[in-house]
């Protein structure tokens, strides 16, 4: 009996023990409960978007969420920043408005010298009028030019914990890697980025270069590869003479109008819309100048050969041996040919005679 007795007790604990998950199972189950809280389903309650910034009404640099700026080298991007900072001390800098009240920005850039780097909060201080202590205690700037790439992730991170941001600004992303064309170390920074941003429920706006062809605005290296597919709104700044025009080619929703800003002669941030409208204007004219100037020309060359043609014809050439010709040699449709033709009639610059065509007296002497 008491043999049967300890061989019940003994294949209950071999039983329970069975039935207990292995490691593996363990792990599988921890990975369904995290795949079920990160399913969306029609009844699931996402909150809105939350921009700190707004143009003409239009949201940028969300909350939760990683962005960029983006430019050739010197084309404006500090600058446009700038204006973005004094809209969140101020709520408001010309076109750029920002709901936040009583922010808190984290600037950190890691490619300038520290009087540069002194310049942006001085230039805020100027553009809103906002006292030392206000942009102190609102504004935290780090100069980081001297500090390894390798610590700078674990040093964003700390300020984060110690400063809570609403927006974070790294002016300079491409220091936070070896090398900008590092496949996974940009995978694994961007990824980075995007779990702070959702952690600490602020904005990340990461500034990075385009490459340096001009018709190439694309930004450098797999890091911007990465960063143009994560992030929720790209900026780019260009530059045309003085004036520095902010620009949204890509967003995950509405895009933002442009906005302009420029120097004084005096070195302040102003607006510039109007003269950016100017320069567009004038561009426009240019183009088309340029444009009238081009089909002149092409009216010339065809009415210089036409005119060589009907000279060495013996002065006169029938309408249909000509169009021919000139079909012939500029690659043109009977019907282009037999309008240039008839625009040359009209404007006395060749003379048809009973369906033979001849230079006008003024063209034949010019001729």
């Amino acid at each position: 009996m008491e043999e049967k007795v300890k061989k019940t007790l003994v294949d209950d604990i071999v039983g329970q023990a069975v039935e207990q998950p292995t490691a593996e199972e363990k792990a599988a189950q921890k990975r369904r409960e995290q795949l079920d809280a990160l399913r969306i389903m029609s009844g699931t309650e996402v909150p809105p978007e939350q921009p700190t910034l707004t143009v003409d009404g239009v949201g940028v640099f969300a909350r939760e969420d990683i962005h960029a700026i983006k430019g050739k080298q010197k084309c404006g991007k500090t600058t446009a920043l700038k204006v973005c900072l004094a809209a969140w001390m101020n709520q408001r800098q010309f076109r750029v408005e920002s709901p936040l009240e009583q922010p808190r920005v984290l600037y950190l850039d890691t490619e300038q010298k520290q009087s540069d780097v002194k310049l942006i909060v001085t230039d805020v201080m100027q553009m809103t009028g906002r006292e030392a202590e206000y942009v102190d205690t609102h504004l935290a700037v780090y100069a980081l030019r001297k500090r390894d790439f390798q610590l700078l992730l674990d040093d964003l991170r700390l300020l984060i914990q110690d400063y809570g941001p609403d927006v974070v600004i790294i002016d300079g992303i491409v220091e936070f890697v070896a090398s900008f064309n590092d496949e996974s170390m940009a995978k694994q920074l961007i990824h980075e980025l995007l779990c702070i941003a959702e952690e600490r429920h602020c904005a990340i706006v990461c500034v990075l270069h385009t490459n340096k062809a001009d018709d190439d605005h694309n930004m450098r290296g797999h890091l911007g590869t990465m960063l143009a597919q994560k992030a929720g709104t790209v900026l780019e700044c260009k530059k045309m003479d003085t004036v520095i025009t902010v620009t949204c080619g890509d967003a995950r929703h509405q895009e933002m109008p442009d906005w302009s800003i420029m120097f004084t002669a005096e070195g302040y941030i102003v607006d510039a819309d109007e003269q950016r409208q100017q320069q567009l204007e004038k561009r426009r004219q240019d183009l088309a100048l340029r444009r009238q100037e081009a089909s002149q020309q092409k009216l010339k060359e065809r009415l210089d050969y036409a005119l060589l043609c009907i000279r060495d014809n013996g002065g006169s050439m029938s309408r249909k041996q000509l169009t021919e010709i000139l079909c012939k040699k500029f690659e043109l449709t009977r019907q282009t040919v037999s309008a240039f033709i008839s625009q040359c009639i009209k404007e006395k610059t060749l003379l048809e005679v009973n369906g033979f065509i001849h230079a006008s007296e003024d063209t034949a002497l010019a001729f």
